[in-house]
């Protein structure tokens, strides 16, 4: 929240958009492409798994806790990766979690995440780590189910979060101490909305939630870190308490669902809340014309950073596949163009 000599922007984009833009610019390095795009960004540290191999019975690799992968092709071209093996699908019972392998959460290359982290920090804003409960339900059940067993079972719902909220405290704790100095962001994040409102009342979200939110913030607090909430959809409802809890960066500011008025957010959090996103990707960036996503930008930089500060450019979701190439480089040129405070 101190003044800036322009709006800094981040850009999310699937892959396609991205070979299209590796493309444009006749490179092989993305760097190249966000030095030509004015992208400041955030250095996102990943962190490599190196724990026993897992796969199912046809050979076919696993991810965390026996969740398994599949990619989903889509008419633009384009492809995603979704879940498709829910290792928890069928359980109704709290006995029944108790033979299950919840792994080892230091089987990780925590020295290696955190050289990248030091290795970028002169440069950029690093952050590194990922907690998210109600996602993590979404992988070991479902998310049909999670949203079931979260009405008809919630006993069910709160020994599962107690068994992954274990695991991943004690994970970034191991993440946090080796990065040090060199880590300034962490993500405490989810997906609580959808284009309407909330997926689920505000009382659930309270109730099963909100504890396990305040001891991973506490935690990424207790090492100085600050903590950016992913969250899709109409969440307005539950951004005060997202605020009093200690978040300091929401994406991605979809501002065409419910609750989610700009004029709003920026008069009743401006003060405690960084913005991060906003320029209309439903309609606007991928159907709309070159001079709509420059007056859709010059809107956001006018509402979000009115007093010169806290608000960061960017497509409110990943560009899609299909998007226009004169559209995103029209998004970018005016950030540069509108941004600037000096």
């Amino acid at each position: 929240h101190q003044p800036l000599d322009r709006v800094p922007c981040t850009i999310g984009a699937t892959a396609e958009v991205r070979q299209m833009l590796l493309d444009h610019f006749a490179t092989e390095d993305w760097q190249v492409v966000l030095d030509a795009l004015g992208v400041d960004d955030f250095a996102r540290i990943g962190l490599r798994y190196t724990g026993p191999a897992r796969f199912n019975d046809y050979g076919e690799p696993l991810g965390l806790w026996g969740v398994g992968y599949r990619t989903v092709k889509l008419p633009t071209g384009g492809s995603y990766v979704e879940r498709v093996d829910h290792p928890l699908a069928e359980v109704t019972e709290v006995a029944e979690l108790e033979d299950f392998d919840w792994e080892d959460p230091s089987d990780y290359d925590f020295a290696g995440a955190a050289e990248a982290c030091r290795q970028r920090h002169p440069y950029q804003v690093t952050m590194a780590g990922y907690i998210a409960p109600f996602a993590d339900l979404w992988d070991l059940f479902g998310v049909e189910r999670a949203l079931l067993n979260i009405a008809l079972r919630p006993r069910l719902i709160e020994a599962v979060l107690e068994r992954t909220m274990d695991y991943r405290l004690r994970q970034h704790r191991l993440l946090f101490e080796a990065c040090g100095q060199w880590l300034d962001v962490t993500q405490v994040t989810d997906d609580f909305g959808c284009q309407n409102g909330l997926v689920m009342s505000h009382q659930h979200i309270r109730e099963l939630f909100w504890p396990h939110y305040r001891a991973a913030i506490a935690l990424a607090h207790e090492f100085g870190l600050k903590v950016y909430h992913h969250d899709d959809g109409g969440i307005g409802e539950i951004i005060p308490d997202l605020v009093e809890m200690g978040v300091a960066i929401l994406n991605p500011i979809q501002w065409k669902c419910a609750n989610m008025d700009l004029h709003w957010l920026k008069r009743e959090f401006g003060r405690d809340l960084c913005f991060d996103g906003a320029v209309e990707n439903q309609e606007i960036l991928p159907f709309g014309t070159p001079q709509q996503v420059r007056a859709e930008v010059r809107k956001n930089i006018r509402i979000l950073a009115a007093d010169g500060t806290g608000y960061i450019c960017g497509p409110c979701h990943n560009i899609q596949s299909g998007t226009p190439l004169e559209n995103v480089l029209a998004l970018y040129d005016e950030v540069r163009v509108s941004g600037s405070f000096t």
